[in-house]
């Protein structure tokens, strides 16, 4: 016990700078969103961005990892008690059909430009399903199940630096486009979580718009993170037997490194999270009180991971991720927010 005890102790002096320093860039956004009505999410995020440069102090850094990425999976975890069956009733089938939609053509899509582009196969799926799917979570997961050498191992690195800087970006450029259009909350709310790549700018997306938004935006992403599953079964199944050569060829030689074999975790924490309160919350099990007191909670981890997102976050590194692969990430952007737009007109 007292070893463990020692463990945990020294894994929180570890995580306490970086913490401190969110709470402390969170104190900030707020006081500017009270006092001069700015959204307090981009504040959040625009004032991690100003701090970049903090982000290479290794004493900040397992910090600033831990709200960036634990603190806003326990967010979205809690918005799930606030998603109402009343609510999916409103939207009925057309979230489903619209993620089913967007996630085989931009995958689809991918494959095809990859072909056009000299890019190879597995580089192409990776770019579609990060973008299709859920940004760097899909990327990694299925990297996973796909045989990689290097040269795919260079494009998922690019993968991962390009799908998050271009999810940034419109995270602040969609809120601003579909506030000029005469747009429901609820169409708002399918076309931001039906484009945006990755879930944290999801959820920041939505509270730029309404609360109301957000959690449409929300739930319709929880269906893409959702789709994440069937996907890497499918591609396993596919490359089963390349992957299994591959696996040899790396147990007979330990010096290669490579992650090919290693398994891919299909449902993530925070869906399951997200499931089991929305389901607890509908049939009573959760008082409003403890609905209100969670949904305050998930707002405050989103603020807290963004000052995380933003401190962490070099736009300027899009420049050295290669112009093939950035090409290809951006060409698959423009093609799921297009093919979302036309499908929720």
């Amino acid at each position: 016990m007292i070893s463990f005890y020692a463990r945990n102790k020294l894994h929180v002096q570890t995580l306490f700078p970086g913490l401190t320093f969110c709470i402390l860039v969170v104190l900030a956004a707020s006081y500017i969103a009270e006092n001069y009505g700015s959204p307090a999410i981009l504040c959040a995020l625009l004032l991690g961005m100003a701090f970049n440069n903090i982000s290479s102090q290794p004493d900040l850094l397992k910090g600033l990892d831990f709200c960036r990425n634990d603190i806003l999976r326990y967010g979205v975890a809690l918005l799930g008690a606030r998603i109402t069956f009343s609510q999916i009733s409103e939207l009925g089938m057309q979230p489903v059909l619209v993620v089913v939609a967007v996630v085989l053509c931009t995958i689809g899509f991918s494959i095809l430009l990859g072909r056009l582009l000299k890019i190879a196969l597995a580089p192409a799926i990776i770019a579609g399903s990060s973008v299709a799917i859920c940004g760097v979570s899909a990327a990694l997961a299925v990297a996973a199940v796909l045989p990689v050498n290097k040269d795919t191992k260079n494009y998922l690195l690019c993968t991962v630096v390009g799908v998050t800087g271009l999810s940034t970006m419109l995270m602040v450029l969609y809120p601003a486009m579909i506030g000029n259009m005469q747009w429901s909350p609820e169409q708002m709310g399918l076309f931001l979580g039906a484009t945006i790549h990755d879930v944290a700018q999801v959820f920041a997306a939505g509270h730029m718009v309404s609360d109301e938004v957000a959690e449409f935006a929300t739930y319709t992403k929880m269906l893409r993170v959702t789709a994440l599953v069937p996907v890497v079964v499918v591609l396993g199944i596919l490359f089963r037997s390349t992957l299994l050569t591959q696996s040899n060829e790396t147990t007979k030689d330990s010096s290669s490194d490579t992650t090919a074999a290693k398994p891919a975790r299909l449902l993530p924490g925070f869906l399951i999270g997200f499931i089991v309160l929305m389901l607890l919350s509908n049939i009573g099990v959760i008082p409003e009180a403890g609905i209100d007191a969670m949904s305050d909670l998930s707002h405050v981890c989103l603020l807290i991971a963004m000052a995380a997102l933003g401190a962490k976050s070099n736009l300027m590194e899009l420049w050295h991720v290669g112009r093939k692969p950035l090409l290809l990430l951006v060409i698959n952007t423009l093609f799921i927010g297009l093919l979302a737009f036309l499908l929720i007109l």
